[in-house]
Parts: structure tokens; C-alpha cells; sequence
């Protein structure tokens, strides 16, 4: 199987892109069932979630953006 190197190609980033990093809630209808959020928008749970990605951009400098959509963050590289 030599031959299959020959398309191989080089596991690096490509320059001057963005990466994304989905984060989803695994678990999280168990977690708002056992706190009793509200639907769709309990205020508890949106400040748990806010202050979970703003954790994390003071833990990695280089995120740039970090945004939520229902139970899922995302959060932006370069």
C-alpha cells in the first residue's frame, strides 16, 4: 500500500483560517430537569453557560470569540 502515501497530505492548518470548536451539553436535559430550569430560557442556566466560555477564554488567550446556540457553544481560533 506504498502507493496510498503518495495522497497523503500533510496534517497541518492551513494559514490565515479560523478554527471552531463546537462544545455541546451531553446530559443536558438530565441537568435541566434536576435543577428545574425553565423553558426555553431559564436565566440560571444562561449564566452557567456564560460563565462556562468565559472560563474558557480566560484559560486558552487565544480564542477569540466564544457564542452560545441553545445547550451548545462555539468558540473561534486563529
Amino acid at each position: 500500500y506504498e502507493y496510498v502515501k503518495a495522497f497523503e497530505q500533510h496534517p497541518g492548518l492551513l494559514p490565515n483560517t479560523f478554527i471552531v470548536v463546537r462544545i455541546d451539553g451531553r446530559g443536558f436535559h438530565h441537568l435541566s430537569s434536576r435543577y428545574d430550569f425553565e423553558k426555553p430560557n431559564d436565566r440560571r442556566a444562561l449564566d452557567l453557560m456564560n460563565a462556562a466560555a468565559t472560563g474558557i477564554l480566560k484559560e486558552l488567550p487565544d480564542i477569540n470569540l466564544a457564542y452560545g446556540i441553545s445547550d451548545e457553544y462555539r468558540s473561534v481560533s486563529n
